[in-house]
C-alpha cells in the first residue's frame, strides 16, 4: 500500500476519550492551584511594596524615573539630598529587564499595578533564563545525561533561589546570568560561544564589580590556555578577547555620560577597568596572530608565555596612571558609619563572621564541588582537563570570596558549582554507572549536605532573637508609611535603611540612603539621631529637616540607642518626645514612627 492510499485528508480525526479530557483538565486545575498557593503569598507583599531588601525598592524607583522621563545617563535619585552629587554606582544596564516589564505590564494594568506586576514577574522571568543558561553550561561540558541533573542543582540551591523570587529585582541575579552564559561560553567551545563568553563577562562588569575578581579569574584562564595549547584554541581566544574588550568599550561610553568619563570610579565600570580592559583584550587578541607554531611546541609555548607575560605587565602598568581601581570601594566611608551601620549590613560582610550553621548552610555545597571538580580533573584528559581546572578554580575562589570578602559571593560560588557537580555526574552515567552517578549526586548537591550540617550546626548554637537591620514588615510596607505619605512633601531625617522605602512610597526628600557614596547625608543622619536632643533640635534646623521617622523594631534603633544612651534615638525608642517633634499617627500594623518637625 502506497503513502497516498494509506492516509485519507477527509478521515476524521480519532476523538479524546472524556476521561482523557477530564484527567487534562484536572491536572490543569491542579497545576494552577499549586501555583496559586505558592505565588500567592509573594504576590501579597508585591502588591505592598513589602520587598525584600532595600535595593529591590531602589531598583523600582530609577526604573520609574527613568520612564518618566529621566534621562539614560542621569543615575541619581534626585530626592537624595546632595543631588546632583548623590548619583549612585549602578548601570542602566541593570534597568533594561525591570523596565521592560513595566512598559507591558503598565499597558495591560496601569502606571501603579504595572510596577507592582513588574516587579513581580521580572525576576521569574530572568530566572528561566538563568536556568536556560546553567544548564546548557552543564549539558555542554557533562553531554546530554547532565540534563536532569543540572535541572534540579541548579533550581534548588539556596543560595541562588532567592534571586529570583517575585519582587527581587536588585541586579545580583542579572549578574549570575552573565556568570552563567561565560561559562556555558567558554565550555562549549568554537569561535561563536567566546564571543558570547566574552560579552557575557563584559555586560557583567558593566552591571556592577562584585563578581569582577571572579571574571579576572576567567579572563585568565582563557589567556593561560592559549599560551598553553596554542593553534588547538587561537581563534577561540581572539574572539573572547576581542569581544570582551570592546564590550568592556561599549559598556562604558553607552552608560557613562561623557563629562565622567575621565572621573576615577572605583565602585563601577569606570576609565581604568574600560581602558585596561580594551587594551588588553586587544592586546591578546592580536597576540593569537603571531604564528608561534611554527617554531615547535616548547619554543611555541615559550614564545606565547613571554607574549602573555608582556601584555600582563602592560595592563598592571596601567594601574599606575588609573589607581582607583585596586582601591577598595568602601573606603570613602567614614569611620562612624563603617562601624555603625556598614559592618552590620550581613551581604556586605564575609561569612566567616556569621554564624556556623549559615557558613555550612551556603558553602557546603560549592566546597564539595570543588573537591569534585579536582577529582574529576585528574581523571579527565587533554582539552577536558582544562575544564576541570576552571572548575575547581572559579569554584574555590568564589568560596573564598564568600568567607573573606563579602558573603553575597555565596550565589557565585553555586552557580558555578551547580554546573559543574551536573557536568560531573551527566560524566558518570555516560562513562561509568548510574549508581556512581546516584551516589555522587546524594554527596554533592546544594540540599542534603548544606541543610544536615547546618541543622546539626544549629542546635549547638546559641538562640539569639535580634530585629533584623531594617526590621520587619512593619517598617517595610507602602501601609507602614501612609501616615507619612500623608503629609505635605519635605525632607525626612531617616535611619539609612529606611531611606529607599520611603522614597518608593512617599513624595518626601530623604536624608539618609543604604548606599556608599551618600557619605555625607548618611553621617548627617547618623549625628543628628546620636546628639542629645536639644543639639539635635539645631541640627534639624541648620538641615532644613521637616520631618524625623524611626521604625521601633529596626536594629539601628537598637545600634544608636546603645552607641549613645543620651541621645536622641534612646529617648524616641524610650517615648519621651522632645517638643520640638509631634508625633505623626500611625496607621494599625505600622512599626514606623514619624514626627513633624516644629522649628518655629
Amino acid at each position: 500500500m502506497s503513502l497516498a492510499e494509506s492516509s485519507n485528508p477527509t478521515e476524521p480525526a480519532p476523538k479524546t476519550s472524556p476521561v482523557r479530557l477530564l484527567f487534562r483538565l484536572v491536572l490543569v486545575v491542579a497545576i494552577l492551584i499549586a501555583a496559586y498557593q505558592m505565588l500567592g503569598p509573594y504576590w501579597t507583599r508585591v502588591s505592598s511594596w513589602n520587598l525584600s531588601d532595600n535595593d529591590d525598592a531602589m531598583r523600582v524607583l530609577q526604573v520609574r524615573d527613568w520612564l518618566a522621563g529621566q534621562a539614560w545617563f542621569d543615575v541619581s535619585q534626585h530626592r537624595f539630598t546632595e543631588h546632583p552629587v548623590s548619583n549612585i554606582h549602578w548601570s542602566r544596564i541593570a534597568d533594561l529587564p525591570l523596565a521592560l516589564t513595566t512598559l507591558i505590564t503598565s499597558l495591560m494594568f496601569g502606571q501603579s499595578m504595572g510596577e507592582k506586576a513588574a516587579a513581580f514577574l521580572t525576576p521569574m522571568w530572568l530566572g528561566l533564563v538563568y536556568v536556560i543558561a546553567a544548564v546548557k553550561a552543564s549539558v555542554a561540558l557533562g553531554g546530554k545525561k547532565a540534563f536532569v541533573p543540572a535541572i534540579f542543582l541548579i533550581t534548588c540551591a539556596p543560595a541562588v533561589l532567592p534571586y529570583f523570587l517575585p519582587g527581587r529585582v536588585d541586579h545580583h541575579g542579572l549578574q549570575l546570568i552573565f556568570l552563567a552564559a561565560a561559562l556555558w561560553g567558554l565550555v562549549a567551545g568554537g569561535a561563536r560561544m567566546a564571543v558570547l563568553s566574552g560579552i557575557a563577562i563584559a555586560l557583567g562588569i558593566g552591571v556592577g564589580l562584585e563578581a569582577l575578581p571572579l571574571q579576572i579569574v576567567l579572563i585568565g584562564w582563557v589567556a593561560l590556555r592559549w599560551a598553553l595549547r596554542g593553534a588547538a584554541v587561537q581563534d577561540e581566544t581572539r574572539w573572547f578577547a576581542a569581544s570582551l574588550g570592546l564590550g568592556l568599550a561599549f559598556c562604558f561610553v553607552g552608560t557613562v555620560p561623557e563629562a565622567k568619563w575621565a572621573a576615577p570610579v572605583n565602585d563601577a565600570i569606570g576609565r581604568g577597568h574600560a581602558v585596561l580592559g580594551l587594551v588588553g583584550g586587544l592586546l591578546l587578541a592580536l597576540a593569537t596572530l603571531f604564528p608561534t607554531a611554527r617554531l615547535g611546541p616548547r619554543s611555541g609555548i615559550s614564545s606565547r608565555l613571554v607574549l602573555l607575560a608582556v601584555i600582563g605587565g602592560i595592563v598592571l602598568s596601567g594601574v599606575r596612571y588609573f589607581p582607583e581601581v585596586i582601591v577598595p570601594p568602601y573606603d570613602q566611608i567614614d569611620p562612624l558609619l563603617k562601624r555603625l551601620w556598614l559592618n552590620n549590613v550581613t551581604e556586605a560582610a564575609p561569612m566567616m563572621k556569621a554564624k556556623l550553621s549559615a557558613i555550612l548552610a551556603l558553602t557546603l555545597f560549592p566546597v564539595l564541588a570543588g573537591i569534585a571538580s579536582i577529582i574529576a580533573l585528574l581523571w579527565a584528559k587533554d582539552k577536558e582537563r582544562d575544564l576541570w581546572i576552571l572548575a575547581a578554580l572559579t569554584i574555590f575562589v568564589s568560596v573564598a570570596l564568600a568567607v573573606f570578602w563579602q558573603g553575597r559571593a555565596a550565589g557565585l560560588a553555586t552557580t558555578v558549582s551547580g554546573i559543574m557537580a551536573a557536568a560531573l555526574i551527566g560524566k558518570l552515567m555516560e562513562q561509568v554507572n548510574f549508581k556512581t552517578a546516584l551516589i555522587a549526586a546524594l554527596i554533592v548537591n546544594p540540599i542534603i549536605p548544606g541543610f544536615v550540617g547546618s541543622k546539626v550546626a544549629e542546635y549547638f548554637e546559641p538562640k539569639i532573637s535580634k530585629f533584623s537591620t531594617g526590621g520587619g514588615s512593619g517598617c517595610f510596607t507602602e501601609r507602614a508609611f501612609s501616615g507619612l505619605k500623608a503629609q505635605s512633601p519635605g525632607l525626612v531625617v531617616a535611619p539609612i535603611d529606611m531611606g529607599s522605602r520611603i522614597l518608593l512610597t512617599t513624595q518626601h526628600r530623604v536624608l539618609a540612603v543604604p548606599y556608599h557614596r551618600n557619605n555625607k547625608g548618611n553621617l548627617a543622619s547618623y549625628r543628628l539621631f546620636l546628639a542629645k536632643p536639644e543639639v539635635a533640635r539645631t541640627m534639624a534646623k541648620d538641615l532644613g529637616a521637616s520631618y524625623l521617622a524611626i521604625c521601633t523594631k529596626s536594629a539601628e534603633v537598637a545600634i544608636l540607642s546603645r552607641e549613645a544612651p543620651k541621645g536622641l534615638m534612646a529617648e524616641l525608642r524610650d517615648g519621651r518626645v522632645p517638643a520640638w517633634l509631634t508625633p505623626i499617627e500611625k496607621p494599625k500594623g505600622s512599626n514606623v514612627q514619624a514626627f513633624r518637625v516644629n522649628l518655629d
